[in-house]
């Protein structure tokens, strides 16, 4: 890594009570208490992705934003994360920056959309991300402390402060961190990053706004049929409307619980089984209490293996004006 110095201007604190303190009240944080980004910390993350601070991740040119790991890596600290975490998080703020994820928009909106962070591949058990039961909720510093650090980088970076460039009506508690890892080996289902083109022994993370998060619970049905209707009644139900700058790359995302998994299994359902049932039903006439599934591909709706036993369930992220975002976590030279 180039020795370059780091940009961000240093502040002096009395002690821990007093720096806690000073970023409440300057709006530096999301509430809750974070760990001091001293420069020996920020630098031992660095270090970790073997990265010079000025490097850029991404821009946002409509709030003239340019994200460096520097950034990262002070909101990644103050998050909770260990430098082993940070090329995760990396791999995610690149991922939010992708001109088809919209950040702009994303974490402007009315809606308070969220930001789902989801990992694949062998980082997952290299740094502990929960990917089944209770894997959306706390208890996991790994899952937790990564999809805060996204979302601190948004705050203190990106400007979306509530009331400023955050103008959401009531926002959501997911908007504190949602990151969790798709269980890859709960059945022989394709992982998600290798259906977008990774190889299976590659880690990714994949950044999806998301505007609503609904649940299909079926605890009826035993046909993949019967599952997959349930699922396309909740897609109707929250709609997905078109948009001309996502055009036909509109995605969505099923987050598909254990239980359900196994009729699927059973069956011998593949993701590509799911997609070629649901698919030609989503230009149905979906009738006067449903709203139209606008995903113009296939390959737009996401399915990701999570969660725990006993609750048949599936989880249905609607987006909001934006394209889900895979990008490779990137080990240090």
């Amino acid at each position: 890594m180039a020795a370059t110095a780091l940009a961000a201007e240093a502040h002096a604190f009395r002690d821990e009570e007093d720096l806690q303190e000073t970023y409440h009240a300057n709006g530096w944080t999301d509430g809750l208490p974070i760990v001091a980004p001293t420069p020996e910390r920020v630098e031992a993350f660095l270090a970790a992705a073997g990265l010079a601070p000025d490097v850029l991740l991404g821009e946002v040119p409509t709030r003239e934003v340019r994200v460096t790991a520097e950034h990262a890596a002070i909101n990644a600290v103050m998050a909770g994360c260990r430098p082993d975490y940070f090329p995760v998080v990396l791999a995610a703020v690149r991922a939010h920056l992708h001109e088809k994820a919209n950040c702009h928009s994303t974490t402007g909106t009315l809606s308070g959309a969220v930001q789902t962070v989801v990992v694949n591949g062998p980082v997952r058990s290299q740094i502990g991300i929960e990917c089944g039961a209770g894997c959306m909720g706390p208890g996991f510093r790994a899952n937790a402390s990564i999809g805060r650090a996204l979302r601190l980088v948004i705050r203190n970076v990106c400007r979306a402060i509530p009331g400023v460039l955050d103008r959401a009506s009531f926002s959501s508690p997911h908007r504190f961190s949602f990151c969790f890892g798709e269980n890859e080996e709960a059945s022989n289902w394709t992982p998600m990053h290798v259906e977008r083109g990774f190889g299976a022994n590659e880690s990714t993370v994949t950044v999806h706004s998301v505007m609503t998060v609904d649940s299909a619970v079926d605890f009826t049905s035993r046909t993949p049929e019967a599952l997959c209707d349930s699922m396309l009644a909740t897609l109707r139900r929250n709609g997905i409307a078109g948009d001309e700058f996502l055009g036909e790359d509109t995605t969505a995302m099923l987050v598909i619980g254990p239980e359900h998994q196994r009729f699927y299994d059973r069956a011998g359902w593949s993701k590509a089984d799911i997609r070629d049932y649901l698919f030609p039903k989503f230009t149905e006439d979906p009738g006067p209490n449903g709203r139209i599934v606008g995903i113009g591909k296939k390959e737009g709706l996401l399915i990701v293996a999570a969660g725990g036993d006993g609750m048949a369930q599936t989880y249905v992220l609607i987006p909001h004006l934006a394209i889900a975002i895979t990008e490779p976590v990137i080990a240090p030279a």
